[in-house]
């Protein structure tokens, strides 16, 4: 496969210090469960104009993958645009909340009920008692994530934007077809990142320079060797970098996002989104999405979940490929 040039995924993180709505469709109701709602604007439909309705029906199935596997008792809230063209591929956009090392902690263990949670704050696991900036970073979350560990109080405010482009060719359901993108999995892609799942990696946000997020605390480039920045060679790891679930884009030569995984096996959460294909949601995502603040229900015991039915400006892009 031959990379293509942007159109591009891209995201925005927005900044603020302190704590602090197109159609409206709750995904969820349930007082235990997750609920995602989406507003979808007037430009969304206009620009997709008649395959609005199966954009829409995409946008939810891919929140609904989210929402059938985590039971956070939080809402959700994406505004959900469109623009026309093809000079966005997917975008997002998100607020988020800074906290000391030590209250995230507090949070991050706080939150623990799965057994990635309990390893990743265990003797041995990747969230240690020690600031691994030593004090001199600051550290962040999106504001859903900020609901999901209890650093702020669940509400109905808008938590961030997802933004296509209606121009592109996209499959909205069945199967892919030939030169076409997975809508889906685009949309997979960006609510995940309104959720959280977005490295700052020693970035600037705003004035604060030497900036983290709670995702980058699980990068690793091998056994007790953090990776907390943009280079190549950072992994996923739960287990102190003893275990590495999966390769990093390396943001330093691609540019992009730090959090992305690298080119590989289809993936919703990859940076590269390949035509002609699915990219699902993969067992690796929701393990990703559990240890960054998200409650998962029991785990499936065999197979691959598939796609069911970020004031600072740092601007990180996801490329297509041909």
């Amino acid at each position: 496969m031959t990379p293509t040039k942007p159109p591009c995924f891209c995201k925005a993180l927005c900044l603020v210090k302190k704590a602090t709505a197109g159609g409206v469709v709750a995904l969820s109701t349930s007082a235990f469960a997750l609920t995602i709602t989406p507003t979808f604007t007037a430009n969304f439909n206009a620009n997709f104009g008649a395959n609005a309705a199966a954009a829409q029906a995409a946008w939810i199935s891919a929140a609904n993958v989210l929402t059938a596997n985590f039971n956070d008792p939080v809402h959700v809230n994406i505004t959900v645009d469109a623009v026309a063209g093809t000079g966005v591929f997917g975008q997002s956009s998100t607020f988020l909340n800074s906290t000391t090392y030590a209250n995230l902690l507090t949070r991050v263990v706080g939150d623990a009920k799965t057994t990635d949670d309990f390893i990743g704050i265990g003797a041995g696991g990747s969230v240690g008692l020690a600031d691994p900036t030593a004090g001199a970073g600051t550290w962040w979350v999106s504001r859903a994530e900020a609901k999901a560990i209890g650093l702020i109080a669940d509400d109905l405010s808008n938590d961030g934007t997802t933004t296509f482009g209606a121009g592109n060719p996209f499959t909205f359901s069945g199967a892919i077809a030939p030169g076409t993108y997975d809508f889906q999995g685009v949309c997979a892609h960006e609510i995940s990142e309104v959720m959280g799942r977005l490295g700052i990696s020693g970035g600037t946000i705003g004035s604060f320079a030497n900036s983290y997020s709670l995702i980058d605390l699980f990068s690793y480039t091998g056994v007790n060797t953090r990776g907390l920045g943009k280079g190549a060679g950072n992994n996923f790891s739960i287990d102190n970098g003893s275990t590495l679930l999966k390769l990093w884009n390396n943001a330093l030569a691609n540019g992009l996002d730090s959090r992305d995984w690298a080119p590989g096996s289809n993936d919703a959460y990859n940076q590269f989104s390949n035509i002609g294909v699915p990219n699902p949601v993969s067992g690796v995502d929701l393990r990703l999405m559990d240890v960054i603040g998200y409650d998962r229900v029991p785990e499936p015991t065999t197979g691959t979940l598939l796609l069911a039915g970020l004031a600072g400006a740092a601007i990180i892009r996801r490329r297509r490929r041909a």
